[in-house]
């Protein structure tokens, strides 16, 4: 029987598979990043305040095991860093592609402005500021 099909006493929402399985990996790979440091479940577990049976559902992919104790867990192997790029707005394609979809096709100066007079080429030597060329366009 899957984990998230199990009798609760409290009422427990079924987790899509793909999530159960993320889920059940993460505290694989936690596991055996924790076993290549040579700590014991009972070392993690005092280093990050948890107790051992958490440790032992995280390890298990137990859906009601807090975040925050997996992302204390990385913090502790090592490997928080890597949660953090994963989730960095700029690997985010599909966010930054809505973003994009939602940009004005123009921009339209608003009702009653009209454009600034451009300066005639005499005008500009004129200027007693030597960056103005730099700052042309802006």
């Amino acid at each position: 029987m899957p984990l998230s099909e199990r009798k609760n006493p409290g009422a427990q929402v079924a987790l899509p598979r793909p999530v159960e399985r993320a889920l059940h990996r993460l505290g694989q790979d936690i596991s055996a990043a924790r076993r290549l440091r040579r700590l014991s479940q009972e070392d993690l577990a005092l280093r990050i305040g948890t107790s051992l049976s958490t440790i032992r559902r995280m390890e298990d992919g137990h859906p009601g095991t807090a975040l925050h104790t997996f992302l204390r867990a990385l913090h502790v192997l090592g490997r928080l860093e890597a949660v953090e790029k994963v989730m960095a707005m700029e690997n985010d394609a599909l966010g930054m592609e809505l973003v994009r979809d939602q940009l004005p096709q123009r921009v339209r100066t608003t009702r009653g402005s009209k454009p600034r007079a451009r300066r005639s080429a005499t005008d500009k030597e004129d200027t007693a500021d030597p960056r103005a060329d730099e700052l042309e366009g802006f």
